[in-house]
């Protein structure tokens, strides 16, 4: 079975007084997520984590991912390490954004920042977290924040079982002329933070391609 969540920010002292967080110090804050991790996750199953695994140094914070159960694969957020120090600590796979078919045959693109909805384009809908805040759902977007869900991992079939929204009538639009990119953009607010990650994507690719010819 597959299961999602995002921004558990284990080790991060002040993320229980900035999102109210229901306990009384990081390390009882700690012990029930990965003792709410554990009470569903099995071994055999793999966790897609959508970013902001823990704060402060990556060997205070890897015995506490080993300690999580089954196979863990992680969406870089913005608080993350390097894809090797990930690696290190604990995850199977690292990841920049990942595209997953989803048991219900829809295609879902996992990425931290929620996007634009142009910008999720041919997929279905978008698993992220970096909003420790509702809405669960905006557009085709769905918030797998562990604030959100009782602090703790969604199932797929959880997750397949949220209904979308309607989607923003927002664009994004890249055309590459030569060597000019032009960038036309009109989207919420509250999504710059994914559409400016969104062109960093594209841009590195972009060079990386120019640098090939």
């Amino acid at each position: 079975m597959n299961w999602f969540t995002s921004d558990l920010h284990l080790n991060h002292d002040n993320i229980i007084k900035y999102c109210s967080r229901p306990f009384s110090s990081t390390e009882e804050m700690n012990d029930v997520l990965i003792s709410n991790w554990n009470d569903r996750v099995s071994e055999e199953d793999t966790v897609y984590v959508v970013g902001d695994m823990f704060l402060g140094k990556p060997e205070n914070a890897e015995p506490l991912i080993r300690k999580l159960r089954g196979r863990k694969v992680l969406i870089l957020g913005n608080h993350d390490r390097s894809r090797r120090t990930m690696l290190e600590v604990g995850f199977d796979e690292v990841w920049q954004r990942k595209n997953l078919i989803l048991q219900d045959g829809r295609q879902a693109l996992l990425s931290h920042k929620p996007l634009p909805d142009s910008v999720i384009g041919r997929h279905d809908l978008q698993v992220h977290g970096h909003r420790h805040s509702l809405p669960v759902v905006d557009g085709r977007k769905v918030n797998v924040c562990v604030d959100l869900w009782g602090y703790t991992p969604i199932s797929e079939h959880e997750l397949c079982s949220t209904p979308l929204g309607v989607p923003r009538r927002d664009s994004v639009e890249i055309v590459a002329k030569g060597d000019r990119i032009e960038i036309a953009a009109s989207v919420m607010k509250e999504d710059m933070d994914g559409l400016i990650d969104h062109l960093q994507v594209y841009l590195r690719s972009f060079w990386e391609t120019q640098k090939e010819k």
